[in-house]
This record gives structure tokens, C-alpha cells and sequence, in this order.
């Protein structure tokens, strides 16, 4: 909320509980309660901007053929959405995307996700991660040898060495001044995004393609949702991120696949809250990478219509309840199991791995 929303009594912080509650929330002054978009941090705080912003505005003059290479859980189908959706909108011609399968590729970008791209996509030149990257040192080189670039968005802890991309953009990086380093995935590829579109203003882009410039408020929604999914820290800045786009939600501004899966979750937009993105949302946006393939959630985020978003978000709610039956059914068998075991009041935890259908290594914690 904004502080002018704030009733007067409200509005210091001599009220010793008043205090206390906002203090255990990591807030010690007003201006953090401030969630006006006006306050977010700088793009250009962020180390290996310019030169990430550099290479983009070439490849856009250049018509390169782009492939974002997301991630299969919530924050890595948002990212992959904004970053598609986005880049077209600044103007780009050729930009796909390429989610990899959990049990076909693995996490983040490999040499087999990149033979699997170039299967898909041979004429691609340029991949762009979001919500990965970062330690795939081997697909990165790989791309390399392959004669495509490599643009590493991120913002998972990086190791001792970086990967050999063209650019890394990553607030977690060691010479990175950027204050919030608990960005989501989605709020990093978001900042490119925002660093993008400013330097192509400054070049007259848009007056020279004819192209509307986009509001760049208007992709707030998928951030949003990133931020909350991802249960990245709640900074000052992620807190104004998930408000300006709980804010245009709730006034209709988001795009039809969250307002296909609020419908299929029986959510009223005028009142969402951060609860319905965790409890309901996510979790139907997760089935798809969990179950079977995330490039269900994505074509459900960029989806044009109502029509079409309402299709895929009935494929995901499907999932999701196959992924509850599982889950339940697993559940059970793993009790049966500890009532088998016998005396097990010793025991701080046991491990039960079922090799089998999901392959899921269940640890249940016994307190006492």
C-alpha cells in the first residue's frame, strides 16, 4: 500500500506494537512502506546491463533469430513469457522459446538442450536464459562452439567462475551493486526488459519502427507472480514489484492466461491477494513442469485470447489434480511403510525414495 492510504494513526511509528509488527517485517521507516512504482531501484545498478542491452539492440537491428531458454517451475514460466512477449513488443521478429522437460533435459542449459533447440529452431543465434544460466558453464560453452550466443539472465548464487556468455545479468554477482539481491528470476529478465526499452527510446526506435512503446507496467502481473511462487524475500523492492501488479490485476489489467487461471481457480481479480498466487496459481502452473511439460504454462501466460488462455489453464488445472492424487497416494504408501518399521521414536528423520513413476525422494521429519 501507499503511505497516503494509511490511516492517520498509522502513520508514525511511536505505537510501540505498530512498530514492533513492521520492524519483525524488516521495515524501519515509512519511505519502505511506500510501494509507489516510482521507487524502484535503477536498472543501471545492475552489473553487465549496458553491455546485455548493447548486444540486444544488435541482434533487434540485426533481425537475429532469439530463443529464450527458461526453467519448468513458476518463476522460469513467467520469465520466459515476459521476456517472449516483451521482446516482440519492443519489435523483434524471430523470438521463441524452449522450456527444458525435467526428465528429458534436466535443469538449465545443457549441451543436450542445446541440440534439442537447434532440432527445433537450426537457424537460432542467439539464446537468452532466464531464471537459469548461471552455472551452466558446459551449455554455454557448447553454444559457443556452435556458433550461438549466449545472453545468461539470472539470479540463483553464482560459482567461483562465471560462464562464457556474452553478457550476465544477475544481481547476485560479486562486483554487482544492485541493493535487493533477492530478485526473482522474472524480476531480473524484467529489468533487462525495462534497461531495453530505455536505451531503444534513446535511439528513437519506436518513432522509427512505428511501433507503440510499450508500458512496461503492464507485464507487472507475471512479475508479481514470480515474486510471491518463487518465496524470494519480501524486499522493498520485490514488495513494490508484487503490489503495482496485484494493483493492475485487480483493476483488469492483466493478460487473458492469469485471468484464465484466476477463473479456473475461482478467483475474484477485484480482491486477489498474494495467497491466491501461492496457494492457487502456482501451484497449477507447477503441475505442468512437475507432470509433464512447462511450455503448457508458458502458452498458457502468452496466449492472445480468453478462449485460447482458458484451454491451457484447463490442461493445468487437469495436471494439478493428477499431481494431488499422486502426491495423496504416495503419502499413504510412505505411511504404510513407517507403520512397518517398527520403533522408530529414535529416529530424527527418515528417507523413503520410491523408484518408480515420479522418482520423488520423500524425507519425513519426525519430531520428539
Amino acid at each position: 500500500m501507499n503511505t497516503d492510504q494509511l490511516a492517520d494513526p498509522f502513520l508514525s511509528f511511536d505505537d510501540p506494537i505498530i512498530k514492533r509488527i513492521f520492524n519483525n517485517r524488516g521495515i524501519f521507516s515509512l519511505d519502505e512502506i511506500d510501494t509507489s512504482i516510482t521507487n524502484l531501484l535503477h536498472f543501471n545498478l545492475l552489473s553487465g546491463m549496458d553491455g546485455c542491452v548493447d548486444y540486444l539492440v544488435n541482434a533487434l537491428e540485426n533481425n537475429q533469430s532469439i530463443c529464450i531458454v527458461g526453467d519448468y517451475d513458476v518463476d522460469g514460466a513467467t520469465s520466459t513469457a515476459l521476456m517472449v512477449s516483451c521482446l516482440r513488443a519492443l519489435g523483434f521478429k524471430d523470438v521463441g522459446f524452449f522450456v527444458p522437460n525435467r526428465f528429458i533435459h534436466g535443469y538449465g542449459l545443457s549441451r543436450a538442450l542445446v541440440d534439442a533447440i537447434l532440432v527445433d529452431n537450426p537457424n537460432v543465434q542467439t539464446l537468452v536464459t532466464v531464471d537459469n544460466g548461471i552455472a551452466s558453464h558446459d551449455g554455454v560453452s557448447y553454444s559457443n562452439t556452435r556458433n550461438i550466443d549466449v545472453i545468461v539472465t539470472d539470479h540463483h548464487l553464482p560459482g567461483a567462475q562465471l560462464p562464457d556468455a556474452c553478457a550476465i545479468v544477475n544481481p547476485n554477482q560479486v562486483d554487482c551493486q544492485f541493493p535487493c539481491k533477492s530478485l526473482s528470476g522474472c524480476g531480473v529478465a524484467f529489468y533487462v526488459l525495462l534497461a531495453l526499452r530505455s536505451k531503444l527510446l534513446s535511439l528513437s526506435w519506436f518513432d522509427k519502427q512505428g511501433i507503440v512503446v510499450p508500458n512496461m507496467a503492464d507485464y507487472l502481473d507475471l512479475v508479481a507472480l514470480a515474486t510471491v511462487a518463487d518465496l524470494v524475500p519480501m524486499s522493498h523492492n520485490n514488495r513494490i514489484l508484487t503490489q503495482q501488479g496485484i494493483e493492475r490485476i485487480r483493476k483488469s489489467i492483466s493478460r487473458p492466461g492469469i485471468r484464465a487461471l484466476m477463473a479456473i481457480a475461482n478467483i475474484d481479480h477485484t480482491r486477489i491477494q498474494t495467497t491466491d498466487f501461492g496457494y492457487k496459481i502456482a501451484p497449477r502452473l507447477n503441475a505442468a513442469g512437475r507432470l509433464k511439460d512447462m511450455s503448457i504454462g508458458v502458452k498458457c501466460l502468452l496466449a492472445d485470447s480468453h478462449d485460447e488462455a482458458l484451454q491451457y489453464a484447463k490442461q493445468l488445472d487437469q495436471l494439478n489434480q493428477e499431481r494431488k492424487m499422486i502426491e495423496a497416494n504416495m503419502k499413504n504408501d510412505a505411511i504404510a511403510i513407517i507403520d512397518h518399521i517398527g520403533d522408530i521414536d529414535q529416529q530424527t528423520g527418515i528417507c523413503l525414495f520410491d523408484v518408480a513413476g515420479m522418482k520423488v525422494l520423500l524425507v519425513l521429519l519426525r519430531q520428539g
